[in-house]
């Protein structure tokens, strides 16, 4: 995931009994006041709830190894047995 990223919204297609995701990617936002700011301008359509969507703010600890939308991750080892050290970079991916 792109550094940048602060917070993603995730949208959910509702009826009486179910709700599924929408979009196969949450939708990332720099910031969460940016994310609910864009929620409020989504959902408008739809005031009787058949959408709903949420923001939430990224633990980038724990998400910096999904890479950016047209990115992949390649990791690099350098070391051997217990002296080695991964390192993960983000690359453009080739089309």
């Amino acid at each position: 995931m792109d550094p940048a990223t602060a917070a993603v919204m995730i949208m959910l297609s509702c009826n009486a009994s179910l709700c599924r995701p929408m979009e196969s990617q949450p939708v990332a936002y720099s910031s969460l006041e940016e994310c609910q700011a864009a929620l409020a301008v989504r959902l408008a359509p739809w005031p009787g709830g058949e959408m709903v969507g949420r923001c939430k703010q990224v633990d980038r600890t724990a998400t910096g190894s999904i890479p950016p939308e047209g990115y992949a991750t390649v990791q690099v080892t350098r070391g051997m047995g217990r002296d080695a050290v991964t390192t993960n970079y983000f690359v453009p991916r080739a089309n």
